[in-house]
């Protein structure tokens, strides 16, 4: 077996997590098959890292059986169904019409990994499909640590979290007036399935009410990418073609979120799907947490130390350092703190609490709480003070 393929570890765990990296990879070269020359030759080769994944006999062995298995359940593949859990098991990468689906958006990016060797490929495909989520960030952050100390680190996350999408000539209007450094690649334009395009031409998007990044538009249902952020909106009918659409909530979730706007993709632009998600999206979790503890009268300092933790946080005379985990994937999670310990507390958001057993049963010396026990904590420890 090749060290290119198959790196220092064999574990099933690894080898599911190669296959569902390959597995994702190849489903965004299918559906750009149309657009680029090479896309076919891409997913050829992820048919032959799915391959070496699971071993003679077993699992897809041409481009077009792995392609079926990305239209349904990637539990169709052995290795998968051996080594991960059961909700990417249960992921559908493509739809019906060959396209990505929610899933590999949501799930399945939480995968991704450079496998299969260095290739042309990876100067096409967005980042999110390739590279890790860690390295995603840890780019990200070393151009934001460029700046001028802790303050411009600080102040440069915090604008990326706050405005990841909006007017590209107002968004420079910002960057020049507060001074912060975005990151080299900055904004792009909004991508076209993120876009509304009204009968009488022109196109619009929608703000998700929680990390203000475009929200999918797939036919009349308008949905942030990120499941948590849960509110699922309709286009409302009765309109004049002419008119601004607008959005009717559909789901029961949360009844505090207001309905977004639309706003005119004309002239506007958004960060790049991989700083979003992994970087926007436990930024937005960050942020609303220090409000929090802020309100009951705790000081928290975001980021400190060039992101020694996430937050550091001062109740009376008691100092807590925690560090928001926010992963889809708690299979993901896992095997993440299991490679790169942390040394302080894990805390996970209101929307991930569920997963608190499953993490105290897979890492019992990890010190690990959740949003609701953490404010608890400290609104015991300023009422000590």
């Amino acid at each position: 077996m090749t060290e290119w393929l198959a790196g220092p570890r064999d574990d099933p765990g690894e080898r599911a997590h190669r296959v569902v990296a390959a597995s994702l990879r190849a489903a965004y070269a299918w559906t750009v098959r149309q657009q680029r020359r090479d896309a076919l030759r891409e997913v050829a080769r992820m048919t032959g890292v799915v391959m070496e994944g699971h071993g003679p006999g077993s699992g897809p062995t041409t481009p077009l059986a792995l392609v079926a298995c990305l239209r349904g359940g990637l539990g169709r593949l052995p290795a998968v169904a051996a080594g991960a859990d059961e909700d990417i098991a249960q992921a559908v990468l493509l739809d019906g019409e060959d396209r990505l689906t929610a899933d590999a958006y949501d799930l399945a990016c939480e995968y991704a990994l450079p496998v299969g060797g260095l290739s042309e490929s990876e100067q096409w495909m967005p980042t999110w499909t390739w590279m890790r989520a860690e390295d995603i960030r840890r780019r990200t952050f070393a151009e934001l640590i460029e700046g001028d100390g802790q303050e411009s680190y600080v102040a440069s996350r915090q604008f990326l979290v706050e405005h990841p999408a909006g007017s590209l000539a107002e968004l420079r209007d910002r960057i020049s007036e507060t001074g912060v450094r975005p990151p080299r690649r900055g904004y792009t334009g909004i991508p076209a399935d993120q876009l509304y395009h009204a009968p009488g031409g022109e196109q619009w998007w929608w703000p998700c009410a929680v990390c203000r990044w475009p929200m999918g538009v797939t036919g009349p249902t308008v949905r942030c990418r990120y499941r948590p952020h849960a509110a699922v909106y309709q286009l409302a009918r009765g309109r004049k073609p002419a008119s601004r659409p607008t959005l009717r909530r559909i789901d029961e979730g949360r009844p505090r979120l207001a309905v977004p706007s639309a706003r005119s993709a004309d002239g506007a632009g958004c960060l790049e799907f991989g700083v979003w998600r992994f970087v926007v999206v436990p930024g937005a979790s960050e942020l609303r947490v220090k409000q929090t503890l802020e309100a009951l009268g705790a000081t928290v300092v975001l980021w400190p130390d060039r992101d020694r933790c996430d937050l550091r946080v001062r109740a009376g005379d008691k100092e807590f350092e925690v560090d928001l985990k926010e992963y889809r994937s708690p299979h993901r999670l896992i095997a993440d703190l299991r490679a790169k310990p942390p040394h302080v507390r894990v805390l996970l958001p209101q929307t991930h609490e569920h997963q608190l057993g499953t993490l105290q049963t897979a890492l019992p010396a990890l010190r690990v709480t959740t949003e609701t026990k953490f404010r608890t904590e400290v609104r015991r420890a300023l009422r000590t003070a």
